[in-house]
């Protein structure tokens, strides 16, 4: 009996990722949030978004942040690709970053992706005593993929 349990149950590490990967998306942003305490200062405060992604037989591309106010997009922050500096940045004026760290995966064509966006409030245009929603969007390489995810009612800026 034993022996027939373990040869209808048996399976191996390849066979489990043959069988899931496919089944995983290409492009995820699966996390957004922040660890700092609002309301913030605006001529002062860089905030750090922290986010989670995921993909599977893609690169990555470009990353957006959107600032809103309710549902209109109030300003765009751009990012030619998942490391570095915003489109708007030049020189030695530096006005938000993005980057991440690679972390531990089990499949091998899958990068799971821990990063952070830091962004200056500063040059965002933002107005005191207001709540703002954040959406980020990241792309693939190529930008046929992107994924987003929302937060509404983000953070607040003080007086």
């Amino acid at each position: 009996m034993m022996l027939l349990t373990l040869t209808m149950f048996s399976c191996t590490k390849k066979a489990d990722i043959e069988g899931i990967e496919p089944k995983l998306p290409a492009l995820q942003l699966s996390s957004l949030g922040f660890q700092q305490v609002s309301p913030f200062v605006i001529s002062t405060t860089v905030l750090q978004l922290n986010f989670g992604a995921t993909t599977t037989k893609t690169a990555t591309g470009a990353f957006k942040v959107e600032i809103l106010s309710g549902s209109t997009v109030i300003k765009a922050v751009n990012f030619a690709k998942w490391t570095g500096k915003d489109d708007l940045s030049t020189g030695t004026t530096t006005n938000h970053t993005i980057g991440y760290t690679l972390q531990s995966s089990t499949y091998p064509n899958t990068n799971v992706y821990a990063g952070t966006i830091n962004l200056k409030l500063s040059v965002l245009g933002l107005a005191p005593n207001t709540t703002y929603g954040v959406r980020a969007t990241a792309y693939n390489a190529g930008n046929s993929l992107n994924s987003s995810i929302t937060q509404a009612s983000f953070f607040k800026t003080a007086q």
